[in-house]
């Protein structure tokens, strides 16, 4: 299948016969959503593979060929913030994937797996971890107070989940790609040059020149100021979130109609706001460019600065530039973020998979082994994958001598696993 190869989640051939549907259905709040269902030549199985990410479109993910091949369904959705996610809010992402597993069991599909891939590992585990709870001890509402009415909803279970090349959480992600020498939020460029591991005088070296080696007094002060940048954003973005509640809340007083028409008219348009930052410089990584922090099989670099030495994407354009107060802290906050595997893995329990890509240059083995160590489920297997890339893309020249990691992940790992549990 190596001649089918395309780049990071699309494909041209899904392989001779299979079928494939276009699929319009819709979350559990109404939103419309669309999506493909794969199936294999001439017959319907009865367990389906769900792949969806927070803003990426899975509906031609790229280990389709190999699932279908194997006799499996697959069903890549979308969501309600396809490619853009400045307004993101994960609590209502979960009715996306409520209304995507119940179009599924309406389908007639008996068992339903989540492939979360990357960040469609934490959705998953998120939307597990919630549909497993009473509806009474679900959220109320998403970090910014806005409310979400997941007690009110169902939330069909889904039979099992594989994590691959999963990080911890976009907002558990960026919290460690922050870059803590910004002095001003409003200007891109000015630095703390003790905290800024682009500055030669901290280790720094460009990454054509070989690996940086940054000290681990440096790491650490870093580290606690990504922190605290962190908690400023969020607590601007909270303040934001407030007035706007504050202004509506004021409108609905008793004694509002005793205000000025004038006043009444400031507090509609204050209560209709939804405000937004620009959040600049998001790809600071120690780990990007010294190989002995969290040591493994990755070149240097970080797959979002394209191949180029990092510091072009975190003065470029980065990670979650623009961002609304409430999708902030719902999606990218390290630290308010309810999407983050360290709180919802220990309430997953249905039988889990995870691959790990061991030349990930953006996901380490230290991630991996800590979210595997989280999981609640007494049915869990770990898999380590040689010199695969965050999309499973073979890295240097031992994973050009193997069979690629697409190839490997689906026929020595995640088929097998399937047929044990769920055969077709």
């Amino acid at each position: 299948m190596r001649e089918r190869l395309h780049p990071p989640h699309s494909f041209h051939d899904p392989g001779r016969g299979t079928r494939h549907e276009l699929v319009e259905h819709a979350a559990a709040d109404g939103v419309p959503l669309t999506g493909l269902l794969w199936l294999p030549p001439a017959r319907d199985p009865d367990v389906v593979v769900l792949a969806m990410h927070p803003r990426a479109d899975f509906s031609r993910h790229y280990l389709v060929p190999w699932l279908v091949a194997g006799g499996y369904a697959v069903f890549g959705s979308t969501t309600r913030y396809l490619n853009n996610d400045a307004d993101a809010l994960h609590e209502r992402l979960l009715f996306d994937v409520a209304g995507s597993i119940a179009w599924l069991r309406g389908r007639g599909f008996r068992r339903v797996i989540l492939l979360g891939n990357s960040g469609g590992g934490s959705l998953f585990a998120f939307y597990l971890a919630q549909a497993g709870l009473a509806p009474a001890d679900r959220l109320a509402a998403a970090p910014s107070g806005d409310r979400v009415a997941l007690r009110e909803t169902d939330l069909p279970g889904a039979d099992g989940l594989i994590l691959l090349a999963a990080h911890p959480g976009e907002g558990r992600f960026l919290l460690d790609r922050l870059d803590p020498s910004v002095v001003d939020e409003h200007d891109p460029v000015a630095a703390d040059w003790r905290l800024d591991m682009y500055d030669p005088r901290n280790g720094y070296r460009p990454m054509r020149a070989g690996p940086s080696a940054y000290a681990a007094e440096f790491v650490a002060a870093f580290r606690a100021a990504q922190r605290a940048r962190c908690a400023r954003l969020d607590a601007r973005a909270l303040e934001w979130c407030e007035s706007t509640r504050a202004a509506r809340r004021r409108l609905g007083l008793p004694d509002a109609g005793g205000l000025p028409a004038s006043e009444r008219a400031r507090l509609a348009r204050e209560g209709l706001q939804r405000r937004y930052f620009l959040v600049y410089r998001t790809l600071a990584d120690p780990r990007y460019l010294d190989p002995r922090l969290d040591p493994s099989q990755r070149p240097l670099g970080s797959i979002f600065a394209f191949g180029r030495d990092p510091v072009v994407g975190n003065f470029g354009e980065g990670l979650a530039r623009s961002m609304s107060a409430r999708g902030w802290l719902s999606t990218w906050s390290g630290l308010a973020s309810n999407a983050a595997l360290e709180r919802t893995l220990p309430a997953v329990r249905v039988p889990t998979m995870m691959v790990n890509a061991l030349a990930d240059t953006d996901i380490y083995p230290a991630e991996a082994r800590a979210a595997f160590a989280a999981l609640a489920a007494a049915d869990k297997v770990y898999v380590d994958l040689d010199w695969a890339s965050h999309y499973l893309e073979p890295v240097g020249e031992e994973g050009a001598r193997r069979r690629h990691p697409r190839q490997r992940a689906a026929e020595d790992a995640i088929l097998p696993w399937l047929r044990q549990r769920w055969p077709v």
